[in-house]
């Protein structure tokens, strides 16, 4: 190329030298491009916006852009509440370091449920020796929602662990390991016949707020409820009303607002357990080879894998 590809980064939160660290990984693969910060005034020239949670009016004035590159597998806080121009593609990193970072978050939080982990803790603080009550594994139905690269891995993973995993998805999809569901009839199966339901949903206008009054409303007594998606998938209110009814505890790694307010009612619930977003974070060794390619078929006027359907929000 004559010229090298101008991108643009912006990592909400991220550390001002983090940049510094992108540059330097991804060159290890391709170097011809610069990265700038977005508050820069090389930006306006960018052709390409590396980001996660950007400012999104600031990102769309750019003149000359034709891509962004989602440096995460949601686009929800990209794609849904702005018209993003025809002539502009979103690409999201399709990475299997965070899909086993998150099977191990999910297989964590299953396995210190049923092994009672806190019970445990809390006894030995109080020198207790004895033992608890232990749930069967073998008689449980694990469902997850969602069976994109995380969700298949995630249920995959439980399959080999000796679960009974249901897995369910807006469209069929057929997995020799574990029996999967689809469309509105099989959601609601998953809700009435799965005693543990992990979401990992992307988030789309169809699926906000897709766990509320009525959706808790069909799950079991004495239920876990484990959301590792996106906050905006379920009503909080609601979840807080039935966490105080028929589900026996809610593992929770994301919010509709984040951080989660230090007055929010989630902290005081006895049965909420609170994780800052952390269960699959990307990782810039495992990504930045990934992202390299898809900037140099951008340079070369090619189109790199894990474009996004803007219609369907992933």
């Amino acid at each position: 190329m004559s010229s090298k590809i101008i991108v643009t980064f912006y990592n909400k939160g991220s550390k001002k030298d983090h940049i510094v660290e992108w540059e330097k990984k991804i060159k290890k693969w391709y170097k011809d491009f610069v990265l700038v910060p977005l508050n820069s005034e090389e930006a306006k020239k960018a052709k390409i916006a590396m980001v996660w949670k950007p400012p999104m009016k600031k990102i769309l004035k750019l003149k000359n852009l034709n891509s962004i590159i989602c440096l995460g597998q949601g686009v929800d806080h990209i794609i849904n509440d702005y018209h993003i121009p025809s002539d502009v593609s979103v690409y999201r990193i399709v990475d299997p370091y965070m899909a086993k970072s998150m099977s191990h978050w999910v297989i964590l939080s299953i396995l210190n449920y049923l092994r009672d982990y806190d019970g445990y803790r809390d006894q030995q603080k109080k020198r207790i020796y004895k033992s608890r009550k232990i749930i069967d594994f073998m008689s449980i139905k694990i469902g997850v929602y969602g069976l994109g690269e995380i969700g298949s891995t995630v249920a995959n993973d439980l399959y080999q662990l000796g679960f009974n995993v249901l897995g369910w998805s807006r469209t069929k999809k057929n997995h020799d390991k574990f029996k999967t569901y689809n469309g509105e009839k099989g959601f609601k199966f998953l809700l009435s016949n799965s005693d543990i339901h992990v979401c990992l949903l992307p988030l789309t206008k169809q699926t906000e707020e897709i766990f509320n009054f009525s959706t808790f409303s069909q799950m079991k007594n004495d239920v876990c409820f484990i959301n590792a998606g996106r906050g905006n998938h379920i009503n909080e209110k609601d979840l807080l009303l039935f966490c105080k009814s028929k589900i026996e505890l809610a593992i929770l790694d994301v919010f509709s607002n984040e951080p989660l307010q230090k007055n929010h009612s989630f902290w005081s619930q006895k049965n909420i357990i609170i994780w800052p977003h952390v269960s699959a974070e990307t990782n810039v060794d495992t990504a930045a080879e990934q992202i390299a390619k898809a900037i140099e078929l951008i340079h070369s006027g090619k189109i790199p894998e894990n474009k996004i359907d803007t219609n369907l929000g992933y």
